[in-house]
């Protein structure tokens, strides 16, 4: 009884190996968004084999990412992008502040001459105030494997309400 068993979860195996590859492959892409307290952290993707970690004091608003360059060893900072969300929002310090923040992936064109984005951008809400902030990265391979050490702004991309008529009730 037992062989007959096996036999039907064999067939079975070496059928559904055969029939997954012939089905299409997609790449999976893992995010992580994580907070505690005053503090938000989350990943996202920047080219294609790398990410970067994005990390939000909601003390002070200031949102720092780190690139990190392993094409120097050992390996180095590479770019350190850095912005102040409260200030940009318009929102006092003094009063409750409640950060959400995620990475996503939006398809930005590329700018003129050598200018590119990262793949990833970094959505941040405000609950309270209902505000909305999503910052994008520039960012170019070829450079980025000489670059140790290098600060630069993130860039604003949108700042406005995400409490439209329909969207957030």
């Amino acid at each position: 009884m037992w062989k007959q068993n096996f036999s039907f979860l064999a067939a079975g195996l070496i059928v559904g190996l055969v029939v997954g590859g012939f089905l299409p492959h997609a790449p999976i892409y893992a995010v992580a968004t994580d907070r505690q307290d005053n503090f938000a952290l989350a990943t996202g993707e920047v080219d294609g084999d790398m990410e970067g970690v994005f990390v939000l004091d909601s003390t002070t608003g200031e949102l720092t990412g780190a690139l990190v360059n392993t094409s120097k060893l050992p390996p180095v900072l590479g770019v350190v992008y850095s912005a102040n969300v409260m200030k940009d929002m318009a929102l006092d310090g003094s009063k409750d502040v409640k950060f959400t923040m995620v990475t996503g992936l939006l398809p930005l064109r590329p700018g003129q001459g050598v200018a590119q984005w990262a793949a990833s951008v970094i959505y941040i809400a405000e609950v309270n105030s209902g505000k909305l902030a999503v910052y994008g990265m520039p960012y170019n391979r070829g450079a980025f494997t000489a670059a140790a050490g290098i600060q630069a702004p993130f860039t604003l991309l949108y700042n406005g309400p995400f409490r439209a008529q329909g969207v957030v009730r």
